[in-house]
């Protein structure tokens, strides 16, 4: 076939070369330029590719048989609509290496925490099962996975709101739903039509496959309830008849009229709350993927957490710093603050995405000595959050950290937890964090 791939970040090149391996003929496009994309297109283009950068116009669409969307392309877009008008078949990258990938597939999603769970979860899963492959939204793309999979393999994926999207057949043995709260209202005007996109998580799930699922919010209570699949729900919230939650210092798990201990809460060495409801949906999937219950604890005393997921930086004046760049909405943040009880100096800001900063006033007023705000969102978090508590603006986050750090005492803790895209200033969230590390470890010399 004639192929047309949408977009060539790191999963519009993976399912571009999954398409060249399979010998179809590959063109490909984005609104960047070439010498603009963060890959290396030579090796697709000596293999034949043809590259059209700066455009996304219809007129591609000449002779094409198949799309394939990237997952920063919606599927509202000028050409994705001229495709179905056309009757050609449009996939997202997700569904393309699903339909090559051999084995079982456990997918999370959620609008916070997902990246903690499917790490640990792959760790969980690796204690076990001889061939597991971790990745998806979180890193390697699911096209670039698929290669050499066999009916033993489990592909354990993070996956967006934006993949989720676009697939048709893509079915997850075992699905994860953590959350659904207010974000990416650049892309969804309607706040239904985000919470569908990610309750599309469950889309084909039939008998013998599991849906797990947070009780605790009533959105993923009505989506996982539904599914084709078995009902598995957890909460570190209240304690459930049927379901993994917490009692005393043990995660259990109740099902079947049995009851088992997952981990003791000493396991888990990362603080807050959503951080154990984290642990709890990733243990909870492991078991009903099959790892056994003796399987469980080691990884989990093991699991350290995610760089730029409220990381420790060090000590300055005597107050601990934490770098919480991938917090990238307010409720991520929210939960930040539970791992605090007072004393915070909060950084926030950078791009906005439509962030209602008026449902942070409650916990800043009571965890925040001071918030910081930068970037280009920084006279929007003033309006909503001025006269709180102190609050002071900075053009950059450069300059704001200089003045957190200034402003913290012995017994403080200075948080990065922007709830905002980093794109005004920075690459990505790993970029914004990176440099904020490197400031703060310069502080400490």
């Amino acid at each position: 076939m004639k192929v047309l791939v949408v977009g060539m970040g790191a999963s519009g090149y993976a399912a571009a070369k999954l398409a060249q391996d399979d010998q179809h003929a590959v063109i490909a496009c984005d609104q960047a330029l070439a010498d603009q994309l963060k890959v290396d297109l030579a090796p697709l283009l000596e293999r034949g590719m043809v590259f059209y950068g700066g455009s996304e116009s219809p007129a591609l669409l000449d002779g094409v048989e198949m799309v394939i969307l990237s997952p920063g392309v919606p599927c509202a877009s000028v050409l994705v609509r001229s495709a179905l008008e056309r009757g050609i078949p449009v996939l997202g990258e997700l569904e393309w290496g699903f339909r090559h990938a051999k084995g079982r597939v456990i997918a999370v999603t959620g609008s916070n925490g997902k990246s903690t769970t499917t790490t640990l979860l792959g760790q969980l899963m690796a204690a076990h099962f001889p061939d597991v492959r971790t990745g998806g939204n979180l890193g390697t793309p699911l096209c670039a996975m698929v290669e050499g999979s066999t009916g033993e393999t489990w592909f354990v994926i993070e996956a967006s709101s934006f993949q989720l999207e676009s697939i048709q057949s893509f079915r997850a043995a075992v699905a994860v739903l953590l959350n659904i709260t207010p974000d990416h209202q650049d892309r969804y005007p309607r706040f239904q039509d985000y919470a569908e996109a990610k309750s599309r998580i469950f889309l084909n799930q039939d008998r013998g496959d599991f849906a797990v699922f947070s009780a605790s919010d009533p959105l993923t209570e009505g989506y996982g309830s539904h599914s084709g699949g078995e009902p598995v729900r957890f909460s570190a919230l209240s304690s459930l008849n049927e379901g993994a939650c917490v009692e005393g210092q043990r995660a259990i798990w109740r099902h079947a009229g049995t009851e088992e201990t997952l981990f003791a809460l000493d396991d888990l060495s990362l603080p807050g709350s959503h951080n154990l409801e984290d642990a709890l949906a990733a243990s909870l999937a492991a078991r009903c993927a099959g790892v056994p219950t003796g399987k469980l604890a080691p990884a989990i005393r093991a699991f350290t957490g995610l760089p730029h997921r409220l990381e420790k930086v060090g000590m300055v004046n005597g107050a601990g710093v934490y770098n919480d760049s991938k917090a990238t909405n307010t409720d991520s943040v929210l939960k930040a603050l539970t791992a605090f009880r007072s004393g915070v100096i909060l950084l926030l800001g950078g791009k906005d995405k439509g962030a209602d900063w008026a449902c942070l006033a409650s916990e800043v007023k009571g965890k925040c000595k001071a918030v910081i705000a930068f970037g280009a969102a920084r006279e929007a978090v003033k309006a909503a959050l001025g006269g709180l508590v102190p609050l002071e603006a900075f053009e950059s986050l450069q300059d704001a950290t200089a003045r957190a750090l200034q402003m913290a005492g012995p017994g403080d803790s200075v948080v990065l937890s922007p709830a905002c895209a980093s794109f005004d200033e920075f690459k990505n969230f790993e970029h914004r964090g990176d440099q904020f590390k490197l400031w703060v470890r310069e502080a400490m010399k």
